[in-house]
């Protein structure tokens, strides 16, 4: 058990590594008028506030994934132990569940936002800064919170479940 939970804090590690390396270039492409990607978009016009708007809210709906991961990875060593029906697991869960849920929500209505701003006011400048997730991703994640509530909820019911029988022998 050793061995997987030293691969999931790397893996974890990794992960925030690339969403923050992301965030920092889109960041400074967007906010800070550095063409760190070389679009040459820099010579003609500054980002429009409807880009920067939506980058800020991408943003949001992936540092709320990663800290619904960071709180999963949290609490492996309740999981490990055996003790599914904990507290805190639930609530860790549940918890999890919520930021996905909501990490996709916010990330899809960016993503319709960002077509919208695309099509409709041909605001076509600086889309490459923007190009930092997948739309499957964020119903991805709409699936796995509603998942993870689902099952705080059926873990919390076994809970009550385990404490009646405790009780009755």
């Amino acid at each position: 058990m050793k061995t997987f939970r030293i691969i999931i804090s790397v893996l974890f590690s990794l992960l925030v590594l690339a969403i923050i390396s992301n965030l920092l270039i889109s960041t400074l492409g967007l906010f800070f008028n550095i063409d760190v990607l070389f679009t040459g978009n820099y010579f003609n016009q500054s980002p429009s506030l409807n880009i920067k708007l939506i980058f800020v809210f991408k943003a949001i709906a992936l540092l709320a994934f990663v800290f619904g991961v960071f709180v999963l990875i949290s609490k492996i060593n309740i999981v490990v132990k055996r003790d599914f029906f904990n507290d805190k697991l639930i609530s860790c869960f549940e918890t999890s569940g919520k930021l996905f849920l909501g990490a996709g929500i916010l990330g899809i209505i960016t993503s319709i936002t960002e077509i919208v701003n695309r099509v409709l006011l041909n605001d076509l400048s600086h889309q490459v800064y923007l190009n930092i997730d997948s739309k499957g991703l964020y119903i991805m994640l709409m699936i796995l919170g509603l998942f993870f509530i689902l099952f705080s909820k059926v873990l919390d019911k076994g809970r009550k479940i385990q404490t009646e029988n405790d009780l009755t022998i």
